[in-house]
């Protein structure tokens, strides 16, 4: 949680401090990728932090290592974990249980430069929902002269994910890790029509790739409009309408790659809390997880980052106050998630041990289809790599 982000958590934490009296001392530590290798080997070495933020991604990894405490153990007897919305509570409760305390939650929406929508005579309100439709904007930017490309966005699995779970796919069986031991990745028909569409884009100039897990590079092609739409989180949000500062951004919901739309696949992390810690300590890091779940955090940690807020009184409190009304772009995620379907195996998002090795193998690989003369070949050895790094782990 660096920039803008970070700065509105440093305030909730002051805030906390102020009130409860409980010293609160947070450490930036680069990207997701960095704290999970950090909190392994914390673990490892036995020094570990009283409270870890972990991507989504990893959920399972952490879970896995038998050195965390659920948080339902920790939150005050009287905390109710209702409040939280059904597509945020359903993949951070296992088996039965909080495991961990969701917070800074999101999902992948499309940003445009309105401007440039307008330039290259496409309508800016009623952006591309499909595939298709994303081809043919994209080629009529790059036409008419307005971008160099159509568009880009991180090359990280989240944006995979999210496919999947539009189409109502799931990436692996054993319902995406959350109903058995998964085995395989799934190679539907979504999985060929999604990667013929990407390396035809990149093929034809209308995509550029960012590389892979470059998320400031992405937004850097937006701001400096060699693109015209972008895919990343809707934690970007703030951060965009304040860069954007010589043309008018504009979100959207996700583009799928048909019609079918089953809803997104959860972003973002969760705050988890190591085992043998002295008791004491868990009466004050339950105070500050429940604090970080009242509507007025809530409230304002949406506001100054874009994270759409995750628990039904902060959300009724901000519709109340005309606040989606009079800042649609902030509640373009929050709609895209809520019209989801969170009871749908395909909208929860993988819950794998290996996660990081997978994460990595599909990456990779998604470079290799780009370059590739064989497409469906390049698929398969997605699949065959992925099968081996899960059978290496589970069996």
């Amino acid at each position: 949680m660096g920039g803008t982000n970070g700065e509105t958590l440093d305030r909730i934490a002051t805030d906390f401090e102020d009130q409860s009296g409980i010293g609160v001392n947070m450490e930036f530590q680069d990207s997701y990728e960095n704290v999970l290798t950090n909190t392994l080997s914390a673990f490892d070495s036995g020094n570990v932090s009283d409270m870890l933020q972990v991507d989504s991604l990893f959920a399972q990894q952490v879970l896995d290592t038998g050195q965390v405490r659920r948080v339902e153990e920790i939150l005050p007897d009287d905390f109710d974990a209702d409040v939280f919305l059904d597509n945020v509570a359903e993949f951070f409760t296992v088996d039965g249980e909080l495991a961990s305390l969701p917070f800074n939650n999101s999902n992948a929406i499309m940003y445009i430069n309105r401007d440039a929508f307008e330039q290259a005579g496409l309508d800016p309100d009623d952006p591309p929902r499909t595939l298709a439709e994303v081809r043919s904007a994209s080629r009529s930017l790059v036409d008419q002269g307005v971008t160099q490309y159509g568009i880009t966005w991180p090359n990280h699995v989240w944006f995979v994910e999210t496919w999947y779970g539009f189409e109502g796919e799931l990436l692996t069986d054993g319902e995406n890790g959350h109903g058995g031991t998964p085995s395989e990745f799934r190679t539907p028909q979504a999985t060929y029509d999604l990667y013929e569409w990407w390396k035809g884009m990149s093929d034809d100039d209308l995509y550029t790739n960012p590389g892979i897990e470059a998320w400031g590079e992405a937004t850097s092609l937006f701001i400096e409009q060699e693109v015209g739409m972008v895919l990343t989180s809707t934690a970007s949000v703030a951060g965009l309408i304040a860069d954007s500062e010589d043309f008018e951004v504009g979100a959207a919901q996700y583009p799928s790659i048909s019609e079918t739309r089953v809803g997104p696949v959860i972003g973002g992390a969760s705050f988890y809390v190591p085992d043998g810690l002295p008791e004491e300590r868990y009466g004050e890091i339950g105070r500050l997880l429940e604090y970080m779940s009242q509507p007025a955090v809530q409230t304002e940690w949406h506001k100054g980052s874009g994270y759409y807020p995750i628990t039904q009184p902060s959300v009724d409190s901000l519709r109340e106050d005309g606040w989606f009304e009079e800042n649609p772009m902030y509640g373009v995620a929050l709609e895209q998630l809520q019209s989801g379907d969170a009871s749908d195996p395909a909208t929860k998002r993988a819950l794998l041990g290996p996660a990081r090795n997978v994460q990595t193998v599909i990456q990779d690989k998604s470079v290799d289809i780009l370059n590739a003369a064989d497409v469906d070949a390049e698929i398969e050895a997605l699949k065959t790599e992925v099968d081996a790094v899960l059978s290496e782990y589970y069996d």
